[in-house]
């Protein structure tokens, strides 16, 4: 007896895990380096060329500024010391006219957290003011200078931690962004193939799951969808200011175009497993509609798994002529499937279903078709500032 060989699909499941842990491991370990040498170099400039007596504020700034994208960095950077900054303005006032009293510190607070919102200097930004202010109030009284020093160990730190994740190994992350886009494609192209497999029991698929669990899996790509939607956005923040992804910037725009097509694919997959399910096991259709749509699915997946999310056809293999002769095939395949449900002797409910797997599978075909206008957006300064921006 031979031995069992593993299924290729679960195959290409554990390839795909081991490399999303290895590059896991990679961008946590170059993180933690870079954020190690601006903490050191911070501390250094602050200590050793300043002089500052109590420089720990320095590497703690570069601690939260190395982040994982170069705007992430300048971000939380230009928040910090803009709190920081503020901070000590309120604490100094405070200090001329009160001393430290519970009733003076709780009022520095009060007074800096509404000042930190007013100013709209962000998540990072406006919860440094109270605390800035604070600790001016608190220990700006035995030490002289604590203001200034803690602005400018924060300015030391934010600027080392900026420059160190610009200029070591500045990652785009659009190679994952593409990879979980092209994931998801494939997995709605699985979930067709599976409906087809249902239509037309002859036709063949990598997995015939009950209606039950064809619909689960549907369900599933939905969580997929939005996570591909994130690292997307990852990706196309991870490519402003940042001169590793100058040019990687129309390709980012592009998946950013591509989120909303998988979007609505997802929903008319979805429903079609739905139709399945509303059938149930024992759906037996008449050959002609059921090996015509099986058909039309089976090329729905095969568009699926050859969509390309950046927009970039191959018009050697897929010339214009043979494209349009293959959306013509498609489209009698859609209108043979309508004209056979006339004298299929399905009831209303049956011919109902059938018709709405056709109209998703068209719709499907239409999503993938449409080529947005793609405009590289340049946000504005005032963004850095955002609450949304960790």
């Amino acid at each position: 007896m031979g031995a069992v060989k593993p299924s290729p699909r679960w195959t290409g499941r554990l390839s795909a895990l081991v490399a999303g842990l290895r590059a896991s491991l990679e961008g946590t370990l170059l993180q933690a380096a870079k954020t190690a040498v601006a903490s050191g170099v911070s501390w250094l400039v602050a200590a050793d060329l300043l002089g500052n007596q109590i420089p720990v504020f320095a590497p703690l700034a570069a601690v939260l500024t190395v982040q994982v994208t170069v705007w992430q960095s300048v971000s939380r950077g230009l928040q910090r010391v803009a709190g920081v900054m503020v901070g000590v303005v309120v604490a100094g006032a405070f200090a001329q006219v009160a001393g430290i009293h519970a009733w003076s510190i709780a009022l520095v607070i009060f007074v800096s957290l509404l000042l930190g919102r007013a100013l709209r200097l962000g998540t990072q930004g406006s919860i440094q003011v109270p605390i800035s202010a604070l600790l001016v109030l608190v220990l700006g009284a035995t030490l002289g200078g604590y203001g200034f020093d803690r602005v400018i160990d924060t300015a030391i730190g934010a600027a080392c931690g900026i420059l160190v994740n610009l200029m070591v190994f500045p990652r785009t992350h659009l190679d994952q962004a593409e990879a979980r886009v092209r994931g998801v494609a494939a997995g709605l192209a699985a979930v067709v193939e599976s409906v087809a497999a249902h239509v037309n029991p002859g036709e063949p698929a990598p997995v015939t799951p009950d209606p039950e669990a064809l619909l689960d899996a549907a369900r599933q790509l939905g969580p997929e969808v939005t996570a591909a939607a994130r690292v997307v956005s990852r990706a196309e923040e991870a490519c402003r200011w940042n001169p590793a992804g100058q040019r990687g910037r129309a390709a980012a725009e592009r998946l950013r175009a591509a989120v909303p097509v998988v979007e609505m694919v997802e929903r008319q997959v979805r429903g079609m497993a739905r139709a399945v399910t509303e059938a149930g096991p024992g759906w037996n259709l008449p050959p002609h509609p059921s090996a015509t749509l099986a058909q039309l699915l089976v090329e729905v997946a095969e568009e699926l798994r050859a969509w390309d999310p950046l927009g970039h056809p191959d018009q050697a293999d897929h010339p214009t002529s043979a494209a349009e002769r293959e959306d013509e095939i498609q489209d009698g395949l859609y209108d043979a499937v309508l004209g056979s449900l006339r004298a299929s002797g399905l009831t209303p409910h049956a011919a109902a279903l059938v018709t709405a797997i056709a109209v998703d599978a068209r719709r499907v075909r239409e999503e993938l078709g449409w080529l947005p206008s793609v405009e590289t957006r340049a946000p504005g300064w005032r963004s850095l500032f955002d609450e949304g921006t960790v």
